[in-house]
């Protein structure tokens, strides 16, 4: 009676016991992009008459600076405690994957002989809720790959990033710069054309 009475006691708290909270991790790509030109270009012409030379010319000068922003991202949903995968490309370019294949072998992963015929790239989240409203995130990079004699999956963790990220704050994870300058000289003018840009990676990690 008393086993009966304990189990029909505990029973509404099994039924309505709280599912697993989720976690939004929203991964995005910025770009900034600053690009400056300036020109100057002349034009002119010499016109000859009986008994006289009257040349003309123009010089026109060209200077613009444009500012251009860029930001795009993925999101994928984790259990607390748990795993998803984040899909940057489905197929990867033959020229890129190229690099991946060399990666994977250079690091002992796969087999020399391996010869890759299509690639896709993703990150595997792990995220885990903290005390003090805070998420731990383990990224770690994966490669999926088909080949001519059979097709496999390399989770690269030597690459591996773990960080404690507060709830909803974006953080950085990453980025690239590059610079181009190039000047073009023609015979009756120039042409200066300068152009950075920064590309960085940003992680944020929302409670839900």
């Amino acid at each position: 009676m008393l086993a009966l009475a304990l189990y029909l006691w505990g029973w509404p708290s099994t039924l309505y016991a709280q599912s697993p909270r989720q976690i939004k991790v929203l991964l995005e790509s910025q770009q900034l992009v600053d690009q400056n030109r300036q020109a100057a270009q002349g034009n002119g012409s010499v016109i000859i008459r009986k008994g006289t030379v009257q040349p003309s010319g123009r010089l026109g000068a060209v200077e613009r600076q444009t500012t251009v922003q860029r930001s795009n991202g993925i999101f994928t949903l984790v259990r607390d405690g748990g795993e998803s995968i984040l899909t940057v490309a489905t197929r990867v370019p033959q020229q890129q994957f190229l690099f991946y294949r060399d990666w994977a072998t250079g690091l002992g992963y796969i087999a020399r002989d391996i010869v890759f015929r299509d690639v896709g790239t993703s990150l595997k989240v792990s995220a885990k809720i903290l005390p003090d409203n805070q998420v731990l995130l383990r990224l770690t990079p994966r490669i999926s790959y088909f080949s001519h004699e059979r097709a496999g999956i390399v989770d690269f963790t030597e690459a591996q990033t773990e960080l404690i990220v507060a709830n909803g704050q974006p953080v950085s994870i990453g980025g690239s710069t590059t610079k181009m300058h190039e000047v073009t000289r023609q015979i009756l003018g120039f042409a200066d054309r300068a152009s950075s840009s920064e590309t960085s990676l940003v992680v944020t990690a929302t409670i839900q």
